[in-house]
């Protein structure tokens, strides 16, 4: 959720963040190699042969260090494969891997309903032209080729569904023996935690930090699903960024993109940059720390899960709080609500780096896993904690996914949309609940509390224990089939 400055600073770039995203990953991220290869002769009669993209499976990717080393885009000589670099590329080897009816179909029930995307595209039943803006259609960006009705050929996968999962064999003590999860504790807290307007204190009482918190949450749940069988990967395991780069960095960045944006953008230009920091002042650090914690850090993250490791699933763990939470607001209200990948509003559809994602997401076939797994874990958090959902279903930012389920919903989060295969992200209680307040200043303890006349356990177990009990769920429990159907919006499978 949005408080304080980030309120602010997203009002007031929302209709660039998503380019402001873009710049990130462009400007950030580490340059391809390339190799100069020769022109052909001018007589040379014969082309060259396609790319030929060996087969990925959950049972070659067990083996794998990473999801990186299972890309198969380098040569044996470990020179690039790819023809171009292109950051589009990397869906190639998703070709022929869908029909023109299914991309179409997730396209307008999960990712894009607002239906904008077409504006940059050019469809046929054989393939799809993306191009870089709706007025330029002489170069696309990338083309992609459609199966045949009927006949889309596996795509690429290096992740189990919770099907193929159960399907294998267990021991009894370890139900989860062999799932790969990766764990992503929300936020950096610690130092940073002001910046990110994530350190709340209500009438005086020490501060919490929701970076900290979710750290803490992260450990416990890191060792329970170790004890489960699972394999896991903590993406951060203190309070210090994961990216290299600092608010400092972003500053070149920060300036063009105020200066870009402004309706004096021509004059603004021909001025020295240290006459533009003076200039725009407090809005300039404001941005230059927005992208450093949002921007850059999460693509960090995503770029530390696919070098190291190669997940089932991946779970970022946040928790949710009231807009009031901002002002020192203190509350009776508190619910749950589970996020998933789709929902692009209209300002992220309009931006290159966006239709990107959207499109490799599309094309991994995450979608139906992630409404299931985050189905199962938000079952589990309503009979512990009895909590209601957030009550967002079909709004300006969120789909519902699950028929008759408000608990589950689609949106364009940072981390669902830049970590690649599933991704679920949990937001349970609100932290500025007068309960739950008092529950996360007494830190971790064994046993149980009292709380307003009432006796808790810790929350940070608590929220540990759904998740993992979720996981198990998921992944280890026999299918149920309660009449209801999973993902209908999405996909019309049933569980």
């Amino acid at each position: 959720m949005f408080r304080g400055k980030d309120r602010f600073i997203v009002k007031r770039v929302a209709a660039w963040a998503g380019a402001g995203a873009f710049f990130c990953l462009t400007v950030w991220a580490k340059p391809v190699e390339t190799v100069t290869t020769p022109p052909p002769s001018p007589d040379a009669t014969t082309q060259s042969a396609p790319l030929v993209y060996p087969s990925i499976t959950p049972e070659i990717s067990m083996s794998a260090r990473s999801i990186s080393a299972l890309r198969h885009y380098e040569t044996p000589t470990r020179s690039p494969r790819l023809p171009t670099p292109n950051p589009w590329f990397t869906l190639d080897p998703y070709q022929g891997t869908i029909t023109r009816q299914q991309f179409e179909q997730k396209l307008h029930t999960l990712y894009d309903p607002f239906s904008v995307f077409p504006g940059y595209y050019t469809i046929t039943d054989s393939q799809v032209k993306i191009y870089p803006s709706a007025k330029e259609r002489q170069e696309p960006q990338f083309v992609l080729q459609f199966a045949p009705p009927n006949q889309p050929r596996p795509p690429m996968r290096w992740f189990r569904t919770p099907a193929e999962f159960r399907a294998e064999l267990h021991p009894v003590d370890k139900p989860l023996n062999g799932l790969r999860v990766a764990i992503d504790p929300g936020h950096i807290g610690g130092p940073w935690a002001q910046m990110e307007e994530r350190s709340t204190r209500y009438h005086g009482s020490a501060p919490v930090q929701e970076g900290d918190l979710n750290l803490i949450t992260a450990r416990l749940l890191k060792q329970e699903l170790t004890n489960l069988g699972a394999t896991v990967f903590l993406v951060r395991d203190s309070t210090e960024p994961v990216t290299p780069y600092r608010p400092q960095d972003m500053i070149p960045l920060a300036r063009a993109m105020l200066v870009a944006h402004s309706s004096h953008a021509t004059n603004l230009r021909a001025l020295p940059q240290d006459k533009l920091n003076l200039l725009f002042g407090q809005r300039l650090m404001e941005l230059a720390e927005f992208l450093f914690y949002r921007c850059s850090e999460i693509v960090e993250r995503g770029n530390r899960i696919r070098n190291n490791f190669v997940p089932d699933i991946t779970v970022t763990l946040y928790i949710d709080a009231t807009p009031g939470s901002g002002r020192g607001r203190l509350t009776t209200a508190n619910q749950n609500i589970f996020f998933v990948h789709g929902s692009y509003t209209r300002s992220e559809m309009a931006d290159p780096e966006m239709q990107m994602r959207c499109v490799y997401k599309m094309m991994e076939g995450s979608s139906d896993i992630e409404a299931e797994v985050a189905a199962d874990i938000a079952d589990v958090f309503k009979q512990v904690t009895g909590l209601g959902p957030v009550k967002y279903g079909n709004s300006n930012t969120t789909r519902q996914v699950i028929l008759n389920n408000p608990y589950v919903v689609a949106r364009n989060l940072a981390a669902n949309r830049e970590y690649d295969g599933p991704v679920v992200c949990t937001e349970p209680y609100f932290m500025n609940n007068r309960i739950v307040y008092q529950r996360l200043l007494a830190g971790d303890y064994d046993g149980m509390r009292s709380f307003d006349g009432k006796s808790y356990g810790s929350i940070f177990r608590e929220y540990a224990d759904c998740v993992a009990k979720g996981l198990v769920k998921a992944y280890a429990s026999p299918p149920v089939i309660a009449g209801t159907t999973t993902n209908q919006a999405v996909s019309g499978q049933t569980k």
